[in-house]
């Protein structure tokens, strides 16, 4: 891989690509130092203005599928796999996120 390590190991890792000249991000899961290992690519890149969004969307996924407060965000990615991850960040893209919140607290 031509890049910096650190998107790969991360919990979230999140790398920069050109297409067109214009800035886009691809965004990996479950990537680890100690015990190493690399992070998986969810899908994908996105525009810049929606990693935001994106990575909301990967927090409320994990809010949801964590056993327990201590549970941390990479072990819950190794216990479910990227999955259900992915399909919480591209169900709906298009849903501004306010709308989303409002139809998660009904």
């Amino acid at each position: 891989m031509n890049a910096c390590g650190h998107h790969h190991v991360g919990h979230i890792g999140i790398l920069g690509v050109d297409k067109n000249g214009e800035e886009w991000y691809q965004v990996e899961i479950g990537g680890n130092q100690w015990p190493a290992s690399l992070g998986k690519v969810i899908g994908p890149s996105f525009a810049r203005a929606d990693v935001p969004n994106v990575i909301e969307r990967l927090i409320e996924t994990y809010l949801e599928l964590r056993d327990s407060d201590s549970e941390r965000f990479v072990d819950v990615v190794h216990r479910t796999g990227v999955e259900p991850f992915k399909k919480n960040v591209y169900a709906n893209f298009d849903q501004k996120p306010s709308d989303r919140r409002q139809a998660l607290a009904a």
